[in-house]
């Protein structure tokens, strides 16, 4: 299938055509590229699904299949933010919060996620991890640590005109870093982006204040 072109397929398809648009757009976004063998549906079993191929060539393991994915492609309701409320089912939310089982979000409440083309931001209550087109790891970062998050434009290293969010750091690195730049593929999305850390970063402050 591969990763290009990948922005937000799964939340289009989730929103136009319900089950089968959620098992087609998670065939195409790379949300459901990295989510799929998570939750185990198969890509022949997402072909029955979607009407790929007629069902009649299928044999008796394939009908199996689009059994497992009807029971399978619907992820668990994930709590959001620190209180744990519950809110109407979204696909997408459920299947951005299943990723995050697998990542150092694991037990922390779900509080966003975005798709950035060939990256996916995953945001808990605690921290926002942003993974790769292969599922990899390139940035964990603890809203504790934050200072403050700005949008600026940036020059990428074509030269060309880009925009990215600025997470100023009120702790350093280990390696001395005390900036954080994040890349994004427009303006609009570098706002979204921010608005998200943002939410993250006011969330823990608040925590805090209760706290004492």
């Amino acid at each position: 299938e591969g990763v290009t072109g990948v922005v937000k397929a799964p939340i289009r398809g989730a929103e136009k055509k319900g089950l089968e648009g959620f098992a087609k757009g998670l065939g195409k976004g790379l949300l459901g590229l990295l989510v799929k063998p998570i939750v185990g549906i198969s890509d022949a079993a997402t072909d029955v699904m979607i009407g790929v191929k007629s069902t009649v060539e299928y044999k008796e393991e394939h009908q199996q299949s689009l059994a497992l994915l009807k029971n399978q492609l619907r992820p668990r309701r994930p709590m959001y933010g620190r209180d744990k409320v519950l809110r109407p089912y979204r696909l997408e939310d459920a299947a951005a919060a299943t990723l995050m089982l697998r990542t150092r979000c694991a037990g922390e409440n779900y509080l966003g996620h975005m798709d950035m083309n060939d990256r996916v931001a995953l945001l808990s209550v605690n921290r926002l991890v942003i993974l790769g087109s292969r599922g990899e790891e390139q940035l964990n970062l603890k809203y504790k640590h934050v200072d403050r998050v700005e949008v600026r434009p940036i020059k990428q290293e074509d030269g060309s005109d880009g925009w990215a969010i600025v997470v100023i750091l009120n702790t350093p690195r280990r390696n001395g870093g005390e900036v954080e730049v994040i890349s994004c593929q427009s303006e609009q999305e570098a706002v979204d982006l921010c608005s998200l850390v943002q939410r993250g970063v006011n969330l823990e402050s608040h925590g805090n204040l209760v706290g004492r």
